[in-house]
């Protein structure tokens, strides 16, 4: 890997990797915050913020700011996750230095016009709507509410309309300068620009970023397993979620968690693709996830079935998470699974822009950088014993969590025994 890293005095971190075959060059300026270091009262400020930084600068209005990337042919967007935010470009190799000068301006001069301020409320108002309205959605920040409850991680990254309208333009500017610091901030660049040619943009657009104090991201989350039937009007389908807690982003288990996830139901080859869907007919959506953090994980069934179905699935799912604790998964299915996450991690990182993002994440985790062969023989080394542990560890019953948002009558749901 051509990939090099630099730290600035201020303590801003620079990372990047050469890409000469290509003709793009994909810019990240990531901070690490979210939605976890977040205080009770101030509940999707992270995200706010966020909306509230393309509404103009010091040198740039909103409108100014469109079109100067369209100006380019350029792609320029962010998003808010729960421990960091992203803000990116992707533009022609030779509209680097237009790319830095643009998103430097944005990150780093925002003004946070007030009579923006109501109006982008608004609109996360509406994103908020948009969740509820989306049961698939809905149903996994309801989940994440009741597992990790009490605690930054379990809450949506938007925060509730009553905690959106308290946050005043104070509140954003105060939480700005707070978070936006520079040991907060990394770089990431990657496509065809050399490391000295990075580094220059950086220091001539960030050096003066004060250093700031690294956000705390406080205590680990504790799981609270529980059985939770909810109900909401107008639903054709009973949507589930069924899962338990799993090693943290960093623990060197991660590759079998990945393993333990593919097998279960990470594609269509999967047990619950291929024993609920297939054989069975009871579902058209059935899939499983693993959400890790800093310090917690979670593993996470999603399904989406015909109310009278639905308790049929949850106890099929639960027929599969015993299955995995008391067997050894065989030969070939184990090969399949590895080649299958082996093939999407090589084939996720034939861009500018997804090697950016991973040359990012790998520093906010782990602090050092994976090579694509590192992450292969990771994969490689996983074990059928090791699966077979982890599913013991994470799907023991007393551990486990039941969701379930219907419109229909949920008795069914609620007498299931998910810990027997």
């Amino acid at each position: 890997m051509g990939v090099s890293k630099t730290e600035l005095k201020n303590g801003l971190l620079v990372a990047s990797e050469t890409m000469t075959h290509l003709r793009s060059v994909s810019i990240g300026v990531w901070v690490r915050g979210g939605s976890r270091f977040e205080g009770d009262d101030l509940t999707g400020i992270s995200h706010f913020i966020e909306h509230m930084l393309f509404k103009g600068t010091r040198k740039r209005s909103a409108s100014d700011i469109a079109k100067e990337i369209d100006s380019v042919g350029g792609q320029l967007n962010a998003f808010t996750d729960k421990e960091y935010v992203g803000f990116y470009a992707k533009v022609r190799d030779r509209h680097i230095g237009f790319a830095f000068n643009l998103l430097a301006d944005i990150v780093l001069n925002p003004t946070f016009p007030a009579r923006e301020l109501q109006r982008e409320r608004n609109v996360i108002f509406e994103e908020i709507n948009m969740v509820e309205d989306t049961p698939q959605e809905l149903i996994q920040d309801l989940f994440m509410e009741g597992f990790w409850k009490g605690h930054p991680l379990g809450r949506p990254i938007s925060g509730t309309k009553g905690s959106v309208a308290r946050i005043s333009r104070a509140d954003v500017v105060k939480f700005f300068k707070g978070n936006y610091t520079a040991c907060n901030t990394l770089v990431s660049v990657a496509g065809n620009a050399s490391h000295r040619q990075v580094e220059r943009l950086v220091a001539r657009y960030f050096s003066d970023l004060e250093q700031g104090i690294r956000v705390n991201p406080g205590t680990a989350p504790a799981p609270h397993p529980s059985h939770v039937v909810r109900h909401k009007r107008n639903l054709e389908q009973t949507h589930l979620c069924l899962g338990a807690p799993c090693p943290p982003m960093g623990a060197k288990e991660r590759y079998g968690t990945y393993v333990l996830n593919n097998v279960l139901g990470g594609g269509m080859s999967s047990r619950l693709f291929q024993n609920i869907r297939e054989k069975r007919g009871l579902v058209y959506n059935i899939y499983s996830t693993p959400n890790l953090y800093l310090d917690a994980g979670n593993l996470l069934v999603y399904a989406g079935a015909a109310p009278e179905k639905a308790p049929e699935v949850v106890e099929l799912t639960l027929r599969e998470l015993r299955r995995l604790r008391e067997q050894m998964i065989p030969s070939d299915e184990l090969t399949r699974a590895k080649e299958n996450l082996k093939g999407s991690v090589l084939l996720s990182l034939e861009s500018s822009s997804s090697r950016m993002t991973n040359l990012a994440q790998q520093l906010i985790y782990f602090g050092r950088f994976y090579s694509p062969e590192e992450i292969v023989a990771g994969f490689d080394k996983v074990r059928a014993r090791d699966v077979r542990a982890l599913a013991n560890d994470a799907f023991d019953p007393s551990l486990l969590s039941l969701t379930a948002l219907t419109s229909k009558n949920g008795r069914a749901l609620e007498s299931i025994d998910i810990r027997a």
